[in-house]
């Protein structure tokens, strides 16, 4: 069972490793990124940081579906990290594991604003956050268990531009 998605443009990093990984209390780490999966040094990287104890596996996004899917990871308490919201939707759409989205981290790009501290989303991205809505699980916005989470609606209201 997939506790969070979340989704963090730096992946694995020390706030994750420590603060993401205790207040969850999960046994496993999914990695979900096609670049990644085929980068050596990446994954090297990754390792590195990864805690005692815990499971890691570094897979492209197809590659995790099917992982999430298999029916040995059920008893897993996982956090899978992606590095885009299109990552985390493209999940959600093939499996039904998932307990919580959320977003922390998404550095700034063309035609993104500041939707939350650390977050920012374009148009796309927030229209891909609206589609993970269909879903009825839990989207939050934050990026430390100690932060105070926004909710996806919240942001959609906010700043999804109307048609």
């Amino acid at each position: 069972m997939v506790k969070t998605m979340r989704v963090d443009e730096r992946l694995m990093h020390g706030q994750v490793a420590v603060t993401w990984v205790n207040s969850l209390n999960i046994s496993a780490i999914l990695v979900a990124n096609d670049e990644v999966a085929g980068n050596e040094m990446s994954k090297m990287a990754i390792k590195m940081v990864k805690p005692n104890g815990i499971n890691l596996a570094i897979k492209t996004v197809a590659e995790g579906i099917n992982l999430l899917n298999d029916p040995r990871t059920e008893d897993l308490a996982i956090l899978v990290l992606v590095r885009t919201v299109a990552d985390a939707n493209e999940i959600l759409k093939h499996t039904s594991s998932i307990d919580k989205i959320n977003i922390g981290g998404v550095r700034k790009k063309e035609g993104g604003k500041l939707v939350s501290p650390a977050v920012y989303l374009n148009q796309q991205d927030l229209l891909a956050v609206q589609e993970m809505t269909q879903h009825n699980i839990p989207i939050e916005f934050r990026m430390t268990p100690a932060d105070t989470p926004k909710e996806a609606a919240t942001i959609l209201k906010q700043y999804l531009e109307k048609e």
